[in-house]
């Protein structure tokens, strides 16, 4: 498989160096800024390409690692190039723009994946296997808490556009909206709390399940420059999960009535091997499924799903109410 990468900023070199790192053969960047290209392929060894059209041309997967409101343009373009896509989160802005890109993509015989890396991540991977087991019985509380600086300072003015990135709630908290349902299932109401100012953007944002169980999750840019921090606690009827990115050890899982429940069970959790790396983790994931045709732990479906979640936080906020949210249909 020969993969093109079409975006050189942080997330697209992150995706490259995984590449590297898999069967899969890099072929090089494509970036509307010719430079900033030209400096990410000398880095990587590999070649930097003077436009879209010359990488899809060149390559059998399009890793998609550009600003949010360009997401769907070029996934519809690459897949009607027939080329496989893998996109950075969040999915897309509108759920019309995630439509347009899944309908894209099965209609060209290509796969579309997108890159929720929480998912990958070993401390919430091990807590979904824990919880699947049935180490702490039914979900009925999951609280989870995102937060970092400012990322729109400088060049990357995009993200603090919410036109454009989405904002807090969907650029930042979409992780979280993912793993909530990964862990409790559908979501069927949610309620937004939202402080936007000059130097901070924060939201706490309340889920009711259909399942009946709740979630809180919580988002922020005010930290100072290079604190990124976060966290859950997934309550069950017979014990809790929790982590905290800032604790020694950051998982671990309390029973109820046993002796566990005097100091916890430590849990394996932060990656101590390169190939623990959830980038890489969830590049080989892609790419394993393409290959074998198999399904995706993430569908396009999930990752649109947490859009529209987003999408109604920042409708509760707004006109200051619970939105309901409608089964997907597509």
């Amino acid at each position: 498989m020969r993969v093109g990468i079409i975006g050189a900023g942080t997330m697209g070199l992150h995706h490259g160096q995984a590449w590297q790192a898999t069967s899969a053969s890099l072929l090089g960047f494509y970036d509307s800024d010719a430079e900033r290209a030209q400096a990410a392929a000398e880095r990587l060894g590999v070649r930097a390409f003077a436009s879209q059209e010359a990488l899809f041309a060149a390559a059998d997967i399009i890793d998609i690692c550009t600003p949010t409101f360009t997401h769907r343009a070029i996934a519809v373009a690459a897949a009607e190039a027939g080329k496989h896509v893998i996109c950075e989160k969040p999915m897309a802005l509108s759920l019309s723009d995630c439509a347009d890109m899944i309908r894209a993509a099965e209609a060209n015989g290509v796969r579309l994946f997108i890159a929720q890396v929480v998912r990958f991540f070993p401390e919430y991977e091990k807590a979904k296997e824990l919880i699947d087991a049935g180490a702490i019985g039914e979900v009925g509380v999951v609280r989870l808490s995102r937060g970092g600086s400012n990322p729109g300072e400088g060049p990357r003015q995009w993200f603090v556009q919410e036109y454009r990135s989405g904002g807090v709630l969907l650029d930042l908290m979409v992780h979280d909206y993912d793993y909530a349902r990964w862990v409790a299932g559908d979501v069927e109401r949610v309620y937004c709390q939202r402080h936007l100012g000059p130097n901070a953007d924060y939201a706490l944002v309340t889920l009711r399940f259909r399942s009946g169980a709740i979630g809180h999750i919580e988002g922020c840019w005010a930290y100072p420059a290079g604190i990124f921090r976060t966290s859950f606690d997934i309550a069950g009827k017979g014990g809790l999960l929790t982590y905290d990115s800032e604790a020694a050890v950051p998982l671990r899982l309390r029973l109820k009535e046993t002796e566990a429940a005097k100091g916890g069970v430590i849990v394996p959790s932060s990656p101590l091997a390169a190939e623990d790396n959830p980038y890489l983790r969830e590049i080989r994931h892609f790419l394993e499924c393409v290959e074998r045709g198999e399904e995706f732990r993430v569908t396009a479906r999930d990752a649109m799903a947490a859009v529209q979640i987003g999408c109604a936080a920042r409708q509760s906020a707004l006109e200051r109410r619970p939105v309901k949210i409608e089964p997907l249909a597509i």
